[in-house]
């Protein structure tokens, strides 16, 4: 086990990169990038994968909201170890605004629990649509990153949140039904003509190229089969320290940061950074009008 631990960490600092000075993306004054985590399936370490991420950026120096749109789930929370008392919806009620929602986290980030509230917004009036679209608008000029913690599986209400995000990560495991259920997403996504851009996260391998393997496999599958381009975000090597932050509820970026897996996480949230340059993000406000479009 000394051993494997330590040959894991030799291929964690191989796999560290250096960042650039500047992010392509530089925040602009009214929009922020709004990217949506999701997986084919429950149990791949999609939540862990998000606040990490959050965390990750923050250390960047970005300003990162998560918002927990996993409507059978509190995830978000409990890897945080927060409790939030109030959601989306209690800013239809009187005296209370965007600043009661929103909770702060480590290293300065910042959650809302969405919970049923999100879907809701379809049954709300017009003008209580845009009295929430006003409050939560405010995140635009101060966030640059916004991730959406879906729930798993295709169904239509996380399918929706897929669809109407600037970005989609979608991270699976190197098991076999897992990389089935991730290329099931890819298709479901493909199917419903969505055209953002798809990156794929491999968690929980043993080797890099066990992870690098599983990347290009559902690449050429998806390209070949769907014409869909994933880009590869990359990968999450096992580490035992994992599992003792969930269970501490410190995230293991912040409990145990030179790990492995902590290593992993400020790789991802480089190249998500400093990667490849994209669209002009349309905000939160282009995404609740999105998201509000659909399940209408």
């Amino acid at each position: 086990m000394r051993d494997q631990a330590e040959r894991l960490r030799q291929l964690a600092r191989g796999y560290q990169k250096a960042a650039p000075k500047s992010p392509i993306i530089k925040q602009s004054e009214s929009r922020a990038r709004v990217i949506t985590v999701t997986s084919g399936k429950g149990g791949v370490g999609k939540t862990n994968l998000t606040v990490n991420l959050a965390l990750a950026l923050a250390k960047l120096g970005q300003k990162v909201l998560i918002i927990d749109a996993d409507l059978g789930l509190a995830n978000v929370e409990f890897v945080l170890g927060l409790t939030p008392k109030y959601n989306l919806l209690n800013l239809l009620d009187g005296g209370y605004d965007i600043n009661d929602v929103v909770m702060d986290g480590p290293r300065g980030i910042k959650f809302m629990s969405g919970g049923s509230g999100i879907y809701q917004l379809a049954n709300l009036s017009d003008a209580q649509v845009q009295k929430i679209i006003g409050e939560v608008v405010l995140f635009d000029s101060w966030a640059n990153i916004i991730l959406i913690d879906t729930g798993a599986g295709l169904h239509r209400n996380v399918l929706n949140f897929v669809m109407a995000a600037d970005e989609v990560i979608i991270i699976t495991t190197p098991e076999p039904t897992a990389i089935a259920d991730a290329y099931a997403m890819i298709k479901a996504y493909a199917a419903h003509h969505g055209c953002a851009p798809l990156r794929l996260v491999v968690n929980r391998v043993l080797e890099a190229e066990e992870g690098q393997t599983v990347i290009d496999k559902l690449g050429k599958v998806a390209q070949r089969f769907l014409g869909v381009g994933v880009t590869n975000l990359g990968f999450v090597f096992e580490d035992p320290n994992v599992l003792k932050a969930v269970k501490s509820q410190v995230p293991v970026v912040v409990a145990h940061p030179e790990t492995v897996s902590a290593r992993c996480f400020d790789h991802i949230a480089q190249r998500l950074l400093y990667g490849r340059e994209v669209n002009q993000p349309s905000g939160i406000k282009g995404f609740f009008s999105k998201f509000i479009d659909l399940i209408r």
